[in-house]
């Protein structure tokens, strides 16, 4: 993967191959060791004039490692081959193998020990795509990483005013030529809305309906909000739940708007706010009650504390607009009048009851009854009948054991 830079005024030029490290910074592990702050050499630890990974005593024409630590060049090559392999590739991972030193690799060193090493440039050019994939660049700042739409390719740095105007980007890789806003093909004279509503499948439009999903205002994703109020966080993985918008209006949003957004107008007194149908731009209130849940799920689990059991209670999938805040549970014991009530929040998958507040060795079934900001619902059929005890406790399944490896004589 590559990560290009194009200039503000332009599309057609490709200013840096990868990144502008003094304006970007990769996603590193915690505990990274700048070079500047390590000591310039260490000596102590794994003998000083043994290699710290095969424990030999390096060549004397291979030169020691930035921290001052002698290893040799072909154990630095299968480290760095490993580290790779497995996608450590953080500057906190790449480093002196030393416990007490970590001194992070730069790139020229680890360039120049690949450049020797048998498969080293396509080793390198792995750790560059890794490296690449996991850039980010500072929210803050001016510029934007753009996804280029063609399969395979690579990402575009740009300044942010080319995404704000809806500007055309040319890729500096494969040459293709899309908007700057919506990362699709160009659409002069056509806002990004519209021209997404023209090449959208028609079964796709009519899911996106009924299923009530709405497009991150920022990365275009597709966003379902389970449950919870309409303030919604993008989890995509070009925002990492750093973008914020409104579910109503859809409006790009920051965090001191989570209540802001939804209160201080005309028509918001008493629609509980983010919970509720109206927003600073949208103020049709929606006197819809929730629809009918589909029957809970009752299961016994192990409690918070050890040794003990908790009767939990599923969701099954449910969505109402405006969003379901709450849940009124009815817990019975079949067979008698005997009945618990309580309430639990919706923006949980599931709420556990233990047994302080349940006696253990009865049987249950629970229905639940949906409430929004505008009261409550119809209750759900009863869940099945569960009985509170350990014998009952649900468990995951094993995994199937792993196969033996054959030992073949030679």
């Amino acid at each position: 993967m590559e990560v290009a830079r194009l200039p503000a005024s332009s599309a057609a030029k490709v200013v840096a191959p990868r990144w502008n490290r003094a304006r970007g910074r990769q996603k590193q592990g915690e505990g990274a060791i700048e070079a500047d702050d390590a000591p310039a050499a260490a000596n102590g630890e794994g003998g000083g004039k043994r290699c710290p990974i095969c424990l030999e005593t390096p060549p004397p024409d291979e030169d020691p490692l930035q921290c001052g630590h002698e290893v040799c060049a072909d154990c630095v090559g299968q480290y760095l081959e490993s580290r790779i392999g497995e996608g450590r590739v953080a500057s906190a991972e790449l480093c002196c193998p030393l416990p007490g030193c970590r001194m992070a690799f730069s790139e020229d060193f680890i360039e120049r020990i690949l450049k020797g090493f048998p498969g080293g440039p396509e080793l390198h050019a792995r750790l560059l795509d890794f490296q690449a994939r996991r850039f980010e660049l500072d929210p803050a700042g001016d510029e934007r990483l753009l996804n280029c739409p063609s399969a395979g390719c690579g990402k575009v740095i740009v300044h942010r005013s080319v995404v704000e105007r809806a500007e055309a980007v040319s890729c500096p890789t494969c040459s293709r030529k899309f908007c700057g806003a919506c990362c699709q093909a160009v659409h002069p004279g056509a806002s990004c809305e519209s021209a997404e509503a023209e090449r959208m499948d028609p079964e796709l439009k009519a899911l996106m309906a009924q299923e009530h999903w709405k497009r991150c205002p920022s990365c275009r994703s597709l966003c379902e909000r389970e449950c919870g109020c309409n303030f919604m966080t993008c989890p995509s993985e070009s925002c990492q739940g750093r973008t914020h918008f409104c579910y109503l209006c859809g409006e790009l949003l920051t965090k001191a708007d989570h209540a802001a957004h939804y209160e201080g107008f005309s028509g918001a007194l008493g629609r509980v706010g983010p919970f509720g149908s109206v927003c600073l731009n949208r103020r049709t209130v929606n006197q819809s009650l929730p629809s009918r849940p589909p029957a809970p799920k009752l299961s016994v689990v192990e409690g918070q504390d050890e040794g003990t059991i908790a009767l939990r209670i599923t969701w099954g999938p449910h969505r109402s607009e405006p969003p379901t805040i709450y849940y009124r549970v009815q817990l019975t014991v079949p067979g008698s009048e005997e009945v618990k009530h309580l309430s639990a929040q919706a923006g949980q998958p599931y709420h556990d009851m233990h047994s302080r507040s349940v006696p253990k060795y009865r049987r249950y079934q629970a229905s639940v009854t949906p409430v929004n900001v505008n009261g409550a619902g119809p209750m759900s059929e009863p869940s099945d009948v569960v009985h509170f005890h350990r014998r009952e406790l649900e468990t995951a399944p094993e995994p199937p054991p792993a196969p033996k490896e054959r030992r073949w004589a030679r």
